[in-house]
């Protein structure tokens, strides 16, 4: 036990029959009972014992053999239990889930101490609840068991102050009986269950924040689990670089360009999928303004001048362009239009109508129908959410655009696959990085 010496403990520890001690069924022999076993050989430097009514004996017993066997303890306090039925297994879930909290809230409040349960004291209702809490509980708590010294019984109604002398201090000492049960493999189950449910429903930073609150939890699962968890938050956050540095998937080789609309595009999917439903149509406006700011550039070579991108930063220069026909279109078209005004999806299909009629080829690449389809529903639908306090639901959608968020979500990947042919639309990266969690979490 020499390591458990580096540490420090708190130990909350009912008492049962056989505390402080046991004695055989012959008389012979005297030996500790578990509450007194545990604190020789974790030295916790608080205790907490739960005393029940009947077990309430009025003459001080547990301290004075806790004070003669372990005087370095700095504080030893008796919590007297409230519950009548001890033998019932639901009497125990809040009394000692309040302790456990009180405990650590009054002198855990830094993390310094690990919490022991004495798992091995008390009715076996007491246990099974401690066990529990174990599995349950947020805070970390180390149960540990001990193992009678004998296999016949003890009878500690034959206690007396005088037999803690006649204790085996050296047999107490080299005969180790404390063990900490792997009851944690529970505890992975219900938190691998949680971690598989999270991540299906894209909630990668919730995942990591039911791991990174509880240390325990950390060592039931691989570092692995950390950096998938990390990577998929991450992208949902459009940090597709910064995911990238942490674990790098084997996916599409798509070029920047079209990574970052393919990115925006799968948290507009997820949003979809979640009924997140208004978030999805905000997201609409930027996803199809800058798509089609990407696409009037590269294929119409005359709004190069027109529409700057530098670093980033977009902007319409209408006046810069050579063709005056073109400008008075423009402001027909735009009242009050400005250079350097702020660029909108509605703006840039009145480009697009301008030079469709010189180039049939955009058409055949993106639509007019599909690009009048997608202004008519962020028209009738994306200014109520931006500026209405209302609920936005299927319904709603339906009555507005005669159209699921399913349908629209199909006409923004058309848009995004007739920008980018490459774009596999088969293909949906989040499958992955969940197929990826699910292998980790059942090595």
């Amino acid at each position: 036990m020499n390591d458990n010496q580096k540490k420090k403990y708190i130990l909350f520890s009912p008492v049962g029959t056989h505390d402080p001690i046991g004695i055989s069924k012959d008389k012979t022999k005297v030996s500790e009972g578990s509450m007194l076993h545990i604190i020789r050989h974790y030295k916790p430097e608080i205790v907490y014992l739960y005393v029940t009514k009947e077990l309430n004996k009025n003459d001080n017993r547990y301290k004075i053999a806790i004070e003669k066997f372990h005087p370095e303890c700095k504080k030893v306090e008796e919590i007297y239990g409230k519950v009548d039925d001890v033998n019932s297994y639901d009497a125990f879930i809040d009394e000692f889930k309040n302790c456990i909290k009180n405990i650590n809230d009054t002198d855990n409040k830094n993390g310094e101490y690990e919490i022991l349960l004495n798992i091995s004291s008390g009715t076996p209702q007491m246990k099974s609840d401690l066990v529990l809490e174990v599995i349950t509980n947020n805070i970390y708590l180390t149960p540990i068991q001990v193992s009678t010294p004998e296999k016949s019984s003890n009878f500690p109604d034959n206690f007396s102050f005088d037999l803690l002398d006649k204790i085996d201090i050296n047999k107490e000492e080299n005969d180790i009986r404390c063990t900490v049960p792997e009851v944690l493999s529970f505890r992975r189950v219900k938190i691998q269950s949680q971690i598989e449910s999270l991540a299906e429903r894209y909630e990668y930073s919730s995942a990591l924040t039911l791991i990174n609150n509880d240390e325990r939890s950390k060592k039931l699962f691989s570092d692995d689990l950390i950096k998938y968890l990390e990577h998929g938050a991450l992208r949902m956050n459009l940090q597709y670089d910064k995911a990238n540095e942490i674990i790098k998937l084997d996916e599409k080789n798509y070029n920047n360009e079209c990574i970052e609309f393919i990115e925006y595009y799968y948290v507009m999917k997820i949003k979809q999928s979640k009924s997140e439903l208004s978030d999805f149509i905000l997201r609409m406006s930027p996803f199809l303004t800058f798509i089609l700011f990407y696409f009037l550039r590269k294929n119409v070579a005359a709004l190069n001048r027109v529409l700057e991108n530098i670093n980033g930063d977009k902007k319409i220069r209408v006046n810069a362009s050579p063709d005056q026909n073109f400008i008075d279109y423009m402001n027909k078209r735009v009242k009050n239009l400005q250079d350097g005004d702020f660029i909108t999806f509605y703006i840039l299909i009145s480009m697009y109508d301008f030079y469709v009629k010189k180039n049939q080829k955009l058409n055949t690449i993106i639509g007019k129908k599909l690009l009048d389809e997608l202004r008519a529903i962020e028209r009738e639908i994306r200014n109520d959410v931006a500026h209405k306090m209302i609920n936005i639901d299927e319904d709603f959608i339906k009555y507005k655009v005669k159209m699921s968020s399913k349908d629209i979500l199909l006409k923004c990947e058309k848009i995004l696959k007739s920008v980018f042919p490459e774009f596999d639309t088969n293909y949906f990266v989040y499958d992955d990085i969940n197929k990826s969690i699910r292998e980790v979490l059942q090595k």
